[in-house]
């Protein structure tokens, strides 16, 4: 019982550790890219908070590539071959190549091909974390939920915008690109910190994959 209760006094330290380093690495690239467009206008490219290529997305790539490590090392530690503990490392490595490199950007009609295996890695993550445990679950849950609505934001942001004001410039669009950017960017840290709270937990009960 005490080694249970120590179990989760340290997953819970972890946990809180994880959300509020993610939390301040988010909040500090928005204040970075709000205050570059209040600057420059969007002139520097690295503080337009709208660029792929800006501090945010950065940050965005380092996020994408914690989450595969940890795809990683989930059948590393478990020491357990499940489809879904092979299939997600390999999904993962798609996506952060793809991200890194942008390839989806020389496909025609990119999103045909791009969505199911986006869909797989999400029902793939969801499959390993609930083997793992009830924790490592639900913050995985939550991750999916910030990177869902960031391709929402993305796909829509810009049509919500027009509907909503009759402008896709300024202010509201500088702002929609911080939303977007820092879920996707919170989306992946949670989905590394799932899964290594959920080996931790697997490591230190030993339960059954």
């Amino acid at each position: 019982m005490s080694d249970h209760r120590a179990s989760n006094t340290g997953t819970d330290r972890v946990t809180a550790i994880g959300t509020a380093v993610t939390t301040g690495i988010v909040l500090a690239g928005a204040a970075m890219q709000l205050i570059g467009y209040g600057l420059f206008h969007g002139r520097v490219a690295a503080l337009n908070s709208t660029s792929d290529g800006g501090l945010f997305g950065l940050v965005g790539n380092i996020s994408i590539v914690t989450a595969t490590v940890a795809a990683w090392i989930v059948p590393i530690r478990t020491r357990h071959r499940t489809f879904a503990t092979v299939a997600l490392p390999l999904l993962m490595s798609f996506l952060t190549i793809d991200k890194i490199f942008r390839l989806h950007d020389h496909i025609r009609g990119w999103l045909v091909f791009y969505l199911p295996v986006l869909a797989a890695t999400f029902v793939v993550t969801a499959a390993v974390a609930w083997r793992l445990s009830p924790h490592s679950f639900r913050l995985i849950a939550i991750a999916l939920a910030f990177l869902v609505g960031s391709f929402l934001l993305h796909e829509y942001g810009e049509w919500l915008l027009f509907r909503l004001s009759g402008s896709v410039t300024g202010w509201a669009y500088q702002v929609k690109g911080v939303v977007k950017h820092g879920l996707e960017v919170a989306g992946w840290f949670f989905i590394a910190l799932g899964l290594l709270v959920g080996v931790r937990e697997h490591d230190h009960l030993r339960v059954p994959f």
